[in-house]
């Protein structure tokens, strides 16, 4: 025992003094015994000071001191947190019958595949008991040698990453099955669906918006030559063209295009940052160029004053090209425009961000004329090119 050099019978120390002793002591390689002896106190008390000070009953005073009420509190809280865990089981255990009813009618198989996918949040063993199975035939199939159909599935996966990823993600389930299809591959497109799903891999699409223009302007003169909505059976039959807002740095382009409808190939488009029968008349120049103007051929438009301008209806009748006109508030009688450009919107355009006006110009110029006219598969002709159904149709 020490030896005490002016004893006391009793002595207060304060909270500041105990507080100063406990840090002493747990300096890596000092002993209690050492600063006990250094400040002329008994080891025990020491001991205790260090128990107290880690339960919070003696504190530094930059800490908040434990009292009763707060010790309370904190006991309230842990009581709060424990239902609050235990609500959150209940509920699971509620919403479990839920999900159970998916796969309760379905096999062996499916039953893993459930407990698989939901096991780790709901708790295997509770999963296993509700649809009836045993935990180690589960883990039995779990650990179990992948089987054909799978294996299969495996190598259908890594063709769809393939061509997914070649057409830079814009291709949905009906695309992707018809691209494989072209392969050689048998196989059904609600599996490619399936597989996609699995695979989480979703076709590029985005909601287009329209600024409608002026009624005065849909009423002016002209007439629609293709009310019956008619496609048809030759090339240069039928052009339909419109004209589409893109940003750039808070400035809108104005894209113009011009595509033959007998198979949906883009034959002409231009982009510039006016919205003028200036850019118009140059996109009909450049389709011209590429596919030569012939007596008879129609080109259908909407009615904006970038069509119905004097210059652009004296360029039509000198090429002996007729102009028919959507009805005034029908958009529908162009749809297969707004389809390429919901489409090109959608695959190109969302979540990309062009610095410059020449950076969408080559975009524009890679995604038309290498991709969409050369490569993309297109619903309305059979899922062909449309440069493909053209030498198909030739």
């Amino acid at each position: 025992m020490p030896k005490y050099t002016q004893p006391r019978k009793t002595w207060q120390y304060s909270n500041e003094f105990k507080v100063k002793a406990v840090q002493l002591s747990l300096i890596e390689g000092i002993q209690v015994q050492d600063v006990a002896n250094t400040l002329d106190i008994h080891p025990f008390m020491l001991s205790r000071w260090r128990k107290e000070y880690r339960e919070g009953k003696i504190v530094a005073d930059k800490r908040k001191k434990l009292t009763e009420a707060t010790r309370k509190q904190e006991k309230e809280i842990s009581k709060v947190k424990k239902l609050e865990a235990e609500n959150k089981k209940l509920k699971q255990e509620l919403d479990l019958p839920k999900k159970v009813a998916t796969v309760s009618c379905g096999g062996t198989s499916a039953r893993y595949r459930f407990i698989e996918k939901f096991g780790p949040k709901l708790g295997v063993k509770r999963t296993c008991e509700w649809l009836g199975v045993s935990r180690s035939g589960y883990y039995s199939w779990r650990d179990r040698e992948p089987s054909e159909r799978k294996r299969s599935d495996m190598e259908l996966k890594i063709l769809i990453r393939s061509i997914s990823d070649e057409n830079e993600g814009r291709y949905g389930s009906p695309r992707v099955w018809q691209a494989l299809l072209k392969q050689g591959y048998q196989v059904s497109r609600k599996r490619v669906a399936r597989l996609m799903q699995e695979m989480g891999l979703i076709a590029r699409v985005t909601q287009v918006t329209y600024r409608a223009p002026g009624l005065r302007r849909f009423l002016a003169s002209g007439e629609n030559l293709r009310s019956d909505g008619a496609v048809p059976d030759k090339k240069n039959q039928v052009w339909v063209a419109d004209v589409t807002y893109l940003k750039v740095k808070n400035q809108w382009h104005y894209l113009s295009v011009i595509m033959d409808l007998y198979s949906r190939r883009v034959v002409g488009w231009s982009l510039d940052s006016k919205r003028t029968t200036e850019v118009t008349r140059r996109t009909l120049t450049n389709a011209i160029r590429k596919r030569g103007a012939t007596k008879g051929l129609m080109l259908h438009t909407d009615r904006g004053v970038e069509y119905r301008g004097s210059e652009y209806q004296r360029e039509l009748r000198k090429l002996g090209i007729v102009h028919s006109l959507s009805r005034p508030g029908k958009c529908t009688d162009n749809a297969h425009m707004e389809s390429f450009f919901h489409s090109m919107k959608a695959e190109l355009i969302r979540n990309t961000t062009f610095d410059s006006a020449e950076d969408l110009k080559y975009a524009l110029a890679r995604y038309i004329n290498n991709y969409y006219n050369r490569k993309r598969l297109h619903s309305g002709i059979g899922y062909c090119s449309p440069m493909e159904y053209e030498r198909i149709a030739a």
